[in-house]
């Protein structure tokens, strides 16, 4: 058995159906309830929902063919499970391998309002990233460029109800909201930018804005990344987002990763 098979998917949602197909009307073979684990490394998409299917190991559920929906379970990196915060720029977060739900910087700040979208004043980030990101910010204004936030940290709890929604809504298929304990927005280094009227955000045509264009040249200088490309969403998991930036360290600290 390999390593890999040994850590467990935990359930996030209230139940978990196991099924003997990966299909949602395929028979329930048990239920797995809220903070239960399952075991498993197979991922499947269904063909015509674009559902992500867990195919159990059969070690430890005594055959083969029975799955859980990906929707319902998340797991974390072994490197994650660690007491206090952890190092900013070597977090393992992406579609497959994520946080415990509970995980919360503790270093949180409030940004400053006038980088907000709309002025809201509830944005937190890691102290270290809101310094940085208000150097960068305000490097570009004085180029002439004003960008907003309109997303920062959220919890892990909040990460859930924000993806059970968009399942409700869109189907388990969905590919736009990560799982709870896979969202880098949960590290607190992670933002989500606009233009100040908010007329691009969450826009696949943010990176032809001059705030999209400036942070594509300018932002590695201040430590910041984007995350997701059009060439890597099978290395993440996840759609392009060019409004999605993580901070990653001190630019001489990314110079000797």
């Amino acid at each position: 058995m390999s390593d890999k098979s040994q850590i467990p998917w935990i359930v996030f949602a209230d139940r978990a159906e196991v099924r003997a197909a990966p299909v949602q009307d395929s028979d329930s073979v048990r239920t797995v309830s809220h903070g239960g684990m399952v075991f498993g490394t197979q991922l499947e998409i269904h063909p015509s929902t674009n559902e992500e299917w867990l195919k159990l190991d059969p070690e430890w559920y005594g055959g083969g063919g029975m799955y859980v929906s990906r929707s319902t379970v998340h797991r974390v990196h072994p490197s994650n499970q660690v007491e206090g915060d952890l190092p900013i720029g070597s977090e393992k977060v992406d579609r497959w391998w994520g946080l415990p739900l509970d995980y919360e910087p503790s270093d949180l700040v409030y940004i400053p309002v006038k980088y907000a979208l709309r002025g809201r004043e509830d944005y937190q980030l890691r102290r270290e990233v809101a310094e940085a990101l208000a150097v960068m910010l305000d490097a570009a204004r004085e180029d002439g460029i004003d960008i907003r936030v309109t997303s920062a940290y959220r919890s892990g709890p909040r990460q859930r109800t924000i993806y059970l929604r968009n399942i409700s809504r869109n189907g388990p298929g969905q590919r736009a909201s990560a799982p709870p304990g896979h969202s880098e927005h949960q590290l607190g280094t992670t933002v989500d930018l606009t233009d100040p009227e908010g007329r691009h955000s969450f826009s696949q045509a943010f990176d032809k804005t001059p705030q999209g264009k400036w942070l594509e040249k300018n932002a590695n200088r201040f430590g910041f990344r984007r995350s997701y490309y059009p060439d890597n969403v099978e290395e993440t998991g996840y759609i392009s987002e060019p409004w999605h930036w993580r901070y990653h360290g001190k630019p001489e600290d990314s110079e000797k990763e």
